[in-house]
């Protein structure tokens, strides 16, 4: 915004607030469109090809994960002293008005499994999917009305009173028996997300105020400035509610740190500003001529970290995930409303402000720290090379490692169930195949000879748990394949109790892997093994590809941190040209390029060597941390002759002392506000959060040690060479 444009915008305060009362009003009316439910499923677009395939799947076969109690006592339930208890359970779960059935282990108590045709002397073929082996665990699969949903303001809360409900009486009602009752399942994924995000909320808001009102006291103490730079950063955050209202972003539990990112980069920023007037009103000018004054020094780096920022941000709409992609795009709209709220109500309040000299509580000691520093300039440049060159090695192997059911604490009530569904049975890890005929015609012999061909493949690879195909029930039952081929065709796929396994029309089978836990790359290299098998071996069926939703956040994980990476790439380019052509020269470029991009290579480097990896979260860091940590080299660089003079020397102190000691303030604000996000129970969130803090006391420690040696050494030596 040019200076002349915000002194014309001060002449008319009353349209100026008129329109930002309205925006606020247009935003405020939207909010009852935000989408606040969160779902596992969110972050895979609706376009992804695997994710349509996945949903298919699902549509034509029964789902038999989407919620499990697992039921566990010292006892073994097949001594039958528990079985009146379970009966009773299940009768009383049964009369909830939110459960449509209860199926599982207690089918086999109530006979119900033995009307499949299985012969009398074969063991069933479902049994060791709700029995464990030692007999001291069952599960119990429940079907949900989702119908009721409707009832609630969002599908996250319903599901959050459901599952609440559900498990409060299993505990009341075993407990007394001294059975562990555990729920698992994709409900209870999403269980565990809604609550997450609920308390990820309640902890945020009360740590954000506490942030501000530390900085404020402990530095800015003008009750005027405090409180536009708090009006201004609840305005921005209103109004990027709105917008992610209007346009229905995709938000996911990890946007619950949006607001933290917004208000704590809110008043990093418009800080520049008020130590500006601060300075000049301590040298004598008034108040107004100090606002003008503050202005107009401020006016180009804030322009540029602005323009920066919001290029760092948007970068991670590059990312495959809608939430991530929601993510950079309010945070970027938030950085610009910031941007325009700075230069328009913050400066209309700050004329109120008492215009009394006060000295400015900030870092000044870092100049100290500086010049200590410029003295011995091989010693830090070797030392950088020598570190530098380490952490590229330790950044070298970093690995791929990212578990989204491994997002929440260990004694999270969902990380809880699956380590006792690894215990007890094959675990929740499941890849589905889909198997037809060629011609789309029912399921035959072909068909059944391949099933038994693949599955006695997977039962061979160390990855799997156990494989469950329509072949177990055909042996099971004792059918010829004349006799399978009559009874399928008189017999529809609910009636023979095969929806698991068989699709309505008959014409796909449902081939269902339990894989032991895996990584992403893990997981990817186990499709490509199966995948090579299946080129050689399927030429006479139709295979679909491999189905299952930690494949998917696989592949998400792996497109993700590669988008992010050519993302970083990107913007480190382009910094570097922006610098080159502000200051007119290339080696401001190359030396903001060293000074952006080593921070985040040390980060990395330690995270690798205290067993860090990439993951969603930390993927996240690359895409974003740019445009931020870039923002105070801007404000050093544009304070910085760009050639030697006689007294180049002392305006480069005189440059850096007005901008390290900010800088300093507004590290140490980033650094407070981002690591808020350590309170959160979601692992993405943490990790981010984390990073992000290394990354911006990283960013300064390298602007207040290497940026003067290196100005020094090669500006203004080349420029007196």
């Amino acid at each position: 915004m040019h200076i002349q444009t915000v002194w014309k915008i001060q002449r008319y305060p009353v349209m100026l607030l008129v329109a930002i009362a309205f925006l606020l009003l247009l935003s405020l009316l939207g909010l009852h469109r935000l989408n606040l439910d969160v779902d596992f499923s969110d972050y895979f677009s609706p376009e992804e090809p695997r994710f349509i395939a996945f949903n298919n799947m699902s549509d034509n076969f029964e789902r038999h994960d989407q919620l499990w109690l697992l039921l566990e006592s010292k006892q073994d339930w097949r001594d039958g002293e528990l079985n009146h208890s379970l009966l009773a359970f299940v009768s009383q779960i049964d009369k909830q008005s939110d459960i449509i059935s209860v199926q599982g282990y207690n089918q086999f108590v109530q006979g119900h499994a033995q009307l499949n045709k299985i012969l009398p002397y074969k063991k069933h073929p479902r049994l060791d999917s709700v029995l464990s082996n030692d007999g001291h665990a069952i599960l119990l699969q429940f079907q949900l009305d989702e119908s009721k949903a409707s009832q609630f303001k969002t599908r996250s809360l319903w599901l959050i009173d459901t599952l609440d409900n559900i498990k409060l009486q299993s505990q009341q009602f075993w407990k007394p028996l001294k059975v562990n009752s555990y729920l698992n399942g994709t409900h209870a994924l999403n269980w565990q997300y809604a609550k997450v995000l609920r308390h990820d909320l309640t902890w945020f808001a009360p740590s954000l105020l506490l942030v501000i009102f530390v900085m404020a006291a402990l530095f800015i103490r003008q009750k005027v400035w405090i409180a536009a730079l708090c009006l201004n950063s609840l305005i921005a955050l209103v109004l990027t509610l709105g917008v992610a209202a209007w346009l229905k972003l995709t938000l996911a539990a990890i946007s619950a740190f949006v607001p933290v990112i917004i208000v704590t980069l809110a008043l990093a920023y418009a800080s520049h500003l008020y130590f500006g007037w601060r300075r000049a009103v301590n040298n004598g000018l008034s108040n107004e001529l100090a606002l003008k004054e503050t202005v107009r020094v401020n006016q180009a780096p804030l322009f540029y970290s602005t323009i920066t920022t919001i290029f760092g941000f948007c970068l991670l709409t590059f990312s495959p995930s809608p939430p991530i992609q929601s993510f950079g795009l309010l945070v970027a709209f938030a950085v610009l409303c910031n941007y325009l709220l700075s230069l328009t109500t913050l400066i209309y309040f700050a004329k109120f402000s008492v215009a009394k000299p006060q000295p400015i509580r900030l870092f000044t000691t870092v100049i100290g720290l500086a010049k200590y520093n410029v003295k011995r300039p091989n010693s830090v440049m070797l030392g950088i090379v020598l570190i530098s060159i380490a952490a590229t090695f330790s950044v070298s192997k970093l690995t791929l490692n990212d578990d989204p059911l491994s997002y929440f604490n260990e004694d999270n009530p969902f990380t809880v169930s699956s380590q006792k569904m690894r215990q007890y049975f094959a675990g929740i890890n499941l890849q589905h195949y889909v198997v037809e005929s060629v011609s789309g015609e029912q399921v035959d012999k072909t068909e059944l000879s391949f099933i038994y061909k693949f599955a006695r493949f997977l039962k061979a690879q160390t990855e799997v748990n156990k494989v469950q195909h329509l072949g177990d029930w055909i042996r099971s039952t004792g059918l010829g394949q004349r006799q399978f081929h009559r009874l399928l065709a008189n017999n529809s796929a609910s009636e023979l109790h095969l929806r698991s396994e068989l699709s309505a029309s008959k014409s796909a089978a449902l081939v269902t892997l339990y894989l032991k836990p895996m990584t992403a790359m893990e997981l990817v290299a186990f499709e490509t093994k199966v995948n090579h098998w299946l080129k050689q071996n399927a030429s006479q069926v139709t295979v679909s590809p491999p189905l299952g939703s930690n494949l998917l956040f696989a592949h998400l994980s792996i497109d993700n941190a590669n988008n992010m990476l050519s993302s970083f790439g990107v913007a480190l380019i382009a910094l570097a040209v922006l610098l080159s052509i502000l200051k007119h020269s290339l080696l401001f470029g190359f030396m903001g390029l060293l000074l952006n991009f080593l921070p985040l290579l040390w980060v990395f480097a330690l995270w690798q060597l205290n067993g860090g990896f990439i993951s969603l979260g930390t993927a996240v860091v690359l895409g974003m941390m740019l445009g931020v940590i870039v923002d105070d080299t801007l404000h050093l660089m544009l304070k910085l002759p760009s050639e030697r003079s006689e007294d180049s020397i002392a305006l480069m102190w005189q440059g850096l002392s007005k901008v390290l000691p900010v800088i300093s303030f507004t590290t140490l604000t980033i650094a407070l506000g981002f690591s808020i996000g350590l309170l959160s129970d979601f692992a993405p969130i943490a990790q981010l959060s984390l990073l992000s803090c290394l990354v911006v006391l990283f960013a300064w420690g390298f602007d207040v040690l290497m940026l003067p040696v290196l100005y020094q050494r090669w500006v203004l030596r080349r420029s007196n060479a």
